[in-house]
């Protein structure tokens, strides 16, 4: 299959994803599950363009590895209270352990 034949295919692939995700959200069709995160056009798209830039690929790997992550408000910090209306910051040292 060419390059162009690929694409001509995804965006036919695309228009008829819409159209079941249009049809599932009027009729909820029993073959189709709820949309959960990104549709799956948006993924194969993302990938046609991750081959032909190599940059996008590493975009992708990093957004990926950002949502397995968990991001605590509490991580690394030292333990803090800010009042922005009042200016002011509050750090408290953690007590001596020992």
């Amino acid at each position: 299959m060419t390059i162009p034949g690929l694409v001509i295919a995804l965006v036919a692939f695309a228009a008829l994803d819409r159209a079941g995700l249009w049809a599932h959200r009027r009729f909820r069709l029993p073959w189709r599950r709820d949309e959960a995160g990104r549709p799956v056009s948006a993924v194969a798209v993302g990938e046609l363009d991750a081959f032909f830039q190599g940059t996008h690929r590493h975009q992708q790997e990093q957004r990926r590895t950002s949502l397995m992550l968990r991001d605590e408000e509490n991580d690394g910090a030292p333990p803090a209270r800010v009042d922005l209306d009042a200016g002011t910051a509050i750090v408290r040292r953690p007590s001596d352990a020992g």
